[in-house]
C-alpha cells in the first residue's frame, strides 16, 4: 500500500522552506535599503551643512536670492532633522546654522502647505512631519490650527501636536498645553517637561491651575511651578499645605523646599503634625532644605515617627547636617530609647563626617554589650 504521507511531509517541507527563503530575503533586502536610504539622507544634509557654511563665512545674509539654490529643495524631514539634530553624530548643526537654516525654509507659502497637510492631509505620518515642521519654525501665525489638532482622538497626532507647541516658547502655546494638561491625559508629565523650559512669564498661568477642582490638575502645577523657579505667589503655595489633598499638601512642601524661602517655616512646621505620612516626610525634607542644620530641633521629634519612611527621611536629614546633629544626637543618647540610638549612629556613620566618626566610635563604645 502507498504512503501518501511521506508526500505531503515533503511537500510541505518545500512551502516552508520557501517561505524561510521569502522571508530572509525581504529581511536582508529592508536592511540594505534602510542603510541606503540613511547615507542618502546623512549625504544630502552633509551638502545643505556644506551649502550653509559658505553662505554664512561668506558673509552674506540669509534672503531669497541667498536661500534658493539649496532651501526651495529641501524637504519637511530635513527641516525637522536640522531643528532638532535627530542625526547629532553623523551630522550636527550649530545654532547659527539652524537659524540661518529657518530663515531660509520658513516662509508664508510652504507655511500655509504645511498647515493644509497638518489638518486635513490623509497619511497620519505625513500630518505629523507637517506639524512637527510649524513648531521648530517657532512662527506665532501657525499657532491658530492646534486647537483643532489638540481635540484628535488620534493620540499620536495629539502627543506631537504637543511636542510641536513645546518648541515655540509663547504664552499662547503654554495656554494650549496648560489646557490640555487639565484634560485626563497619559501626557500630563510630558507637558509639564516641556512648560519647565518656557520663559517664566508663564508661572501666572500655572499658579491659576493651582486652584483648579481637580487635585490632580493641583499636583501637577505644583510640580511645574517648583521647576519654574519664580519665587512669586509663595503666599498662596503656603495655602496650598491646608489642601484637602494629601498629595496636593506634599507636592506644595516639596514646592516650598525647592525655594528655599524661610518665610515658608510656619507652613512647613504645621505639616510636620500632618495625619498622612507623605506629608510629613515632605515637609521634613523641605524644612532641611530651606533651613539647613536649622531644621533639626524641628524635625528630630519625628524620628519615633509610625511611618518607616518618615523615619528614614530623618536618618537623610541626619546624614546631611552631621556636624549639626550631634548635639541633638548626644541628647538622645541619654534617653533609653535604642531605637533612635541606633538610627541616629546609622545616620552618622553614613555621613562621611570625621567629627561624626568620632562621635559614632565614642558611643558605641559607651553602649553596653549584647
Amino acid at each position: 500500500m502507498y504512503n501518501y504521507h511521506v508526500d505531503i511531509i515533503w511537500k510541505i517541507d518545500i512551502v516552508l522552506l520557501a517561505l524561510s527563503l521569502a522571508l530572509s530575503f525581504a529581511i536582508i533586502t529592508s536592511s540594505l535599503l534602510n542603510i541606503y536610504s540613511r547615507k542618502r539622507r546623512k549625504k544630502a544634509l552633509l551638502n545643505i551643512k556644506k551649502d550653509m557654511v559658505e553662505l554664512i563665512l561668506s558673509g552674506k545674509a540669509a534672503g531669497k536670492n541667498v536661500c534658493l539654490p539649496f532651501a526651495s529643495g529641501t524637504t519637511p524631514r530635513q527641516f525637522i532633522d536640522i531643528q532638532s539634530n535627530r542625526d547629532r553624530e553623523g551630522v550636527f548643526f550649530n545654532d547659527a546654522e539652524q537659524k540661518f537654516f529657518k530663515v531660509c525654509f520658513v516662509n508664508k507659502k510652504r507655511l500655509t502647505r504645511l498647515e493644509k497637510i497638518a489638518v486635513r492631509w490623509g497619511n497620519k505620518w505625513r500630518r505629523i512631519e507637517a506639524i512637527m515642521c510649524l513648531g521648530y519654525s517657532e512662527e506665532p501665525s501657525v499657532l491658530k490650527i492646534f486647537p483643532k489638532l489638540l481635540r484628535s482622538r488620534d493620540a499620536d497626532i495629539l502627543y506631537f501636536s504637543i511636542l510641536a507647541l513645546g518648541q515655540t516658547k509663547t504664552d499662547e502655546s503654554a495656554k494650549m498645553l496648560l489646557s490640555v494638561l487639565k484634560r485626563n491625559t497619559p501626557y500630563r508629565r510630558k507637558i509639564v517637561s516641556l512648560l519647565e523650559a518656557f520663559p517664566r512669564a508663564i508661572s501666572d498661568q500655572v499658579i491659576d491651575l493651582a486652584e483648579d477642582k481637580n487635585p490632580e490638575v493641583r499636583l501637577w502645577a505644583l510640580k511645574l511651578w517648583s521647576r519654574l523657579k519664580d519665587k512669586s505667589h509663595l503666599k498662596r503655595i503656603e495655602n496650598l499645605t491646608q489642601d484637602n489633598s494629601a498629595e496636593v499638601r506634599a507636592a506644595a512642601c516639596e514646592c516650598l523646599g525647592a525655594f528655599g524661602s524661610k518665610n515658608a517655616e510656619t507652613a512647613l512646621r504645621k505639616c510636620l503634625e500632618d495625619n498622612e505620612w507623605i506629608v510629613r516626610s515632605s515637609a521634613i525634607i523641605a524644612l532641611s532644605e530651606t533651613l539647613g542644620g536649622e531644621c533639626l530641633p524641628l524635625v528630630i521629634g519625628r524620628i519615633n515617627d509610625g511611618s518607616l519612611t518618615v523615619v528614614d527621611t530623618i536618618r537623610k536629614v541626619i546624614a546631611k547636617h552631621a556636624e549639626a546633629a550631634i548635639p541633638y544626637v548626644l541628647k538622645i543618647f541619654e534617653s533609653k530609647d535604642e531605637l533612635a540610638k541606633k538610627i541616629c549612629l546609622e545616620a552618622l556613620e553614613n555621613s562621611g563626617s570625621q567629627s561624626a566618626a568620632a562621635i559614632v566610635k565614642k558611643l558605641k563604645g559607651e553602649m553596653p554589650q549584647k
